[in-house]
């Protein structure tokens, strides 16, 4: 019977895994903070939930009205949805490292949802890339009630993921530092 294995088991045991970790990290925060954010800004003037309004419209008739609310800031929402492209390379790869270096640590009293979670976090990329270009459609082509279910669904299933993901790392996280501690 073979045991589920993390993904990137063989980086786990290279020494310099916690520099990896750091790069991918590093890359995602980059682009999110002086790329995306300011982009966003410029887009929550007409619109206070910013690119999230977009991603969790629902409906055609919504989506539509957002869209409308932006018109002349095309190309920043095109930019945006573009970098975002980079961004969603980089935030799933080091989740996903982080979980399974959590799950590989011995004092973790639940590695095996760390190895799942590990494993999970990765749909976020497909995910993320699906309700990207269905906001890029939704520009180029105008608003759909079927484009703006398939982003809010791909929204609302990566956002799903990724909370699952931090709820695992603080909490298999902290279980394990304090495992540490009192095994000391």
């Amino acid at each position: 019977m073979s045991t589920l294995t993390p993904p990137f088991a063989t980086l786990l045991g290279l020494p310099h895994r916690w520099l990896l970790l750091a790069a991918l990290t590093a890359v995602a925060a980059i682009v999110m903070f002086v790329r995306l954010g300011p982009l966003d800004a410029l887009l929550k003037v007409r619109e206070p939930a910013g690119i999230l309004a977009l991603e969790f419209a629902w409906s055609g008739e919504r989506a539509a009205q957002i869209l409308t609310a932006w018109e002349g800031l095309e190309a920043v929402l095109r930019l945006q949805t573009r970098w975002d492209f980079l961004f969603l390379l980089c935030y799933p790869l080091a989740l996903s490292l982080g979980c399974a270096m959590l799950a590989a640590a011995p004092s973790n009293p639940v590695p095996m949802i760390g190895v799942f979670v590990a494993w999970a976090v990765l749909a976020a990329i497909p995910l993320d890339a699906v309700e990207n270009l269905s906001m890029l459609r939704m520009l180029d082509h105008g608003a759909s009630d079927a484009l703006a279910r398939l982003a809010t669904w791909c929204a609302g299933l990566k956002f799903t993921v990724l909370l699952a993901v931090v709820g695992y790392l603080l909490t298999a996280g902290g279980a394990t530092l304090v495992q540490r501690v009192v095994n000391k």
